[in-house]
């Protein structure tokens, strides 16, 4: 890498630890007197922001790439609400429930925007450098470690000052990049169909990875020196993960790093120290994992970014449940069904083009899975419920949008295939209840 592009992944990188540090800070600040278990809807509540809206910011990211001072502006006001409306609930003896979700939305939003805008920024200036694209996705682990040992006010202002410093730095250094974006329908090299499915591969190598990773560190006990040691080892494999790759190959990289990991995890329950070496060589593939999705979708980098970091909820939240009953077997049907659906009314509506039809599958992966994931864990009942399809409408119809460059397709299509698979699934609900009841 030359001196520029240095200069642009270093700064991106250590923005990278002081977001993510501030956002795992604010909420530990926040409920730091309060039951972690009774408040684990504000952690669901941000991570849902954070990771599972980033493929519609990524869109945002690549339709204003001339403006992409507006993401990371944006970003910056939204954590910078959210430490102000921490500060405001902290001096009331019992905060409503709903300023702890203010937060976490402007947490998560804020870090949503950032990631996309710093994921595209680094692969775009670098011209998809696998060594930056490590070293920048690297950081963002100990910043979350050092968030959760080291929370106070203290570190929290002081890590908002050090965002508004360094935007304002970012801010002043020339893109240097050609809009070549403008148009709305998303790209691909070669077919499209293939560009899809490689992407679709990725995201299921990503979330099988998050499983793992979270397997990996299964009965640690989470110390502060553990947590700290975690988000070190993790951010090591990450950036060592892109120097590897460019020294011995991609694929050779790939190889040694899911050998290293299922042999540290196979044998984990006889030396438990193994974690160590299994967490450094699942993060290799970080980098890798990134670098392909950018190659197979050029001039779409945010969407790259945000498809696959969205890939690691499911991954997470399989790992953090895996201790209650779960049947595999209901998911997938349920998924397969959707998706099935979905397709299949848009066929009916007329709709041709290969790049909506293939991106529908992607999408409902992305938003019936997570959302069967959090009902499981959270158990809200059928409000939960009508909140998550309407949240899963409001995805669809933003991605559908950029799809077909219209928001009253994108919002039909939307309500249109969301309601019919619902009703299926509803009807499909009580023909089960009344032949129990036979």
């Amino acid at each position: 890498m030359n001196t520029n592009m240095t200069k642009t992944t270093s700064l991106c990188a250590l923005m990278h630890l002081l977001v993510d540090g501030l956002c795992a800070c604010s909420l530990y600040i926040l409920i730091g007197g309060s039951s972690f278990t009774g408040y684990a809807w504000v952690f669901i509540t941000y991570t849902i922001m954070a990771f599972l809206t980033q493929p519609l910011t990524g869109l945002l990211a690549d339709h204003a790439l001339q403006k992409s001072n507006i993401l990371i502006l944006s970003a910056g006001i939204l954590l910078s609400m959210a430490v102000v409306v921490t500060s405001t609930a902290i001096l009331l003896p019992t905060p409503p429930k709903v300023i702890f979700f203010c937060v976490a939305i402007l947490l998560g939003m804020g870090n949503s925007l950032f990631h996309v805008w710093g994921g595209k920024r680094v692969a775009v200036l670098t011209h998809n450098d696998i060594r930056a694209l490590g070293v920048f996705v690297a950081t963002g682990a100990m910043g979350i470690a050092i968030g959760v040992v080291y929370a106070s006010w203290l570190l929290l202002y002081g890590l908002l000052t050090a965002i508004a410093l360094t935007t304002v730095v970012a801010i002043r250094i020339t893109d240097n990049t050609a809009d070549n974006n403008s148009d709305s329908a998303i790209t691909f090299s070669g077919r499209v169909w293939w560009a899809w499915c490689a992407a679709l591969l990725l995201m299921a190598f990503v979330c099988i990875r998050s499983y793992l990773g979270e397997a990996l560190t299964t009965g640690v006990t989470k110390s502060a020196n553990m947590i700290l040691l975690i988000g070190g080892i993790a951010m090591l494999g990450k950036g060592l993960g892109g120097w590897v790759a460019k020294g011995i190959g991609i694929w050779q990289t790939l190889f040694l790093a899911l050998i290293g990991t299922l042999a540290c995890l196979w044998l984990k329950g006889s030396a438990g120290w193994l974690w160590i070496p299994g967490v450094l060589f699942i993060n290799f593939t970080m980098a890798v994992t990134l670098y392909m999705c950018n190659s197979v979708m050029p001039g779409r980098e945010g969407v790259a970014f945000g498809l696959l970091a969205a890939s690691l909820m499911p991954g997470y939240l399989l790992a953090q449940i895996s201790g209650t009953p779960l049947h595999v077997l209901p998911l997938v049907l349920s998924l397969t069904l959707t998706v099935a659906i979905e397709v299949g009314v848009l066929r009916l509506l007329r709709e041709k083009r290969a790049d909506v039809l293939w991106s529908s599958v992607m999408v409902n992966i992305l938003t019936n899975l997570p959302l069967n994931l959090c009902l499981i864990y959270i158990d809200g009942g059928w409000g939960a419920i009508a909140v998550g399809e309407i949240l899963v409408v409001l995805a669809e119809a933003i991605w559908y949008r950029f799809l077909t460059s219209s928001w009253k397709t994108g919002t039909i299509y939307s309500i249109i295939c969301n309601a019919i698979s619902f009703l299926f699934g509803l009807l499909i609900l009580l023909t089960i209840r009344l032949f129990q009841i036979l």
